[in-house]
């Protein structure tokens, strides 16, 4: 992918964006290939960049006791990094992707500098973090407030493919569940 057609798909996935933006931002950009397996973001490491996915996915987990605690999952045409990495913390989560991936990553303090000068981008980046605010405000509802088949039936709603994609261990800990009670739900479709 050249520069040209770099610029063409993020125009397509930021439509918002204006040309000029699209310009600047494609200047601190760069596509990378990567490994299923591969860690873009360590917990407790600070990272320079943020990804935007072609092809391929991604998930998010904390640690914890030896378990990995799956937060989110991220595919073709998403943002996969952290609200700590963009603040230039260290990031509370891991971010590995569960394919081989293309990805298009993006340096975040020239990102940063451009949005202090340039509204549409500064829109942009308000877009990106609202929406991963959103996201993060509904999950949090959803694990207080239906039960846990709920949950199940809501995910294959909404993300059909996600069950091809990724393993059962991941789905039923990003459901806050056992994968046993997932096995459960399952068996009784």
């Amino acid at each position: 992918m050249n520069k040209s057609e770099l610029k063409q798909y993020i125009n397509s996935i930021f439509p918002a964006l204006d040309e000029q933006s699209i310009d600047a931002i494609t200047a601190h950009a760069s596509i990378i290939e990567k490994v299923k397996g591969t860690k873009l973001i360590s917990e407790g490491k600070r990272h320079h960049y943020l990804y935007l996915i072609k092809d391929g996915s991604a998930k998010s987990y904390y640690q914890k006791e030896s378990k990995e605690v799956c937060l989110w999952f991220a595919f073709k045409n998403e943002i996969a990094s952290t609200i700590k990495t963009f603040e230039g913390q260290p990031s509370n989560e891991t971010i590995e992707l569960i394919e081989d991936s293309t990805l298009i990553q993006l340096k975040i303090e020239p990102i940063k500098k451009l949005a202090k000068v340039n509204l549409s981008i500064s829109h942009w980046i308000t877009e990106i973090i609202t929406d991963h605010a959103l996201f993060l405000e509904e999950r949090l509802h959803k694990l207080q407030f239906m039960t846990s088949q709920e949950r199940y039936e809501e995910l294959i709603k909404v993300a059909p493919g996600l069950i091809q994609k990724v393993s059962l261990t991941d789905i039923a800990s990003f459901l806050g569940m056992s994968r046993e009670t997932l096995s459960r739900i399952r068996a009784k479709k």
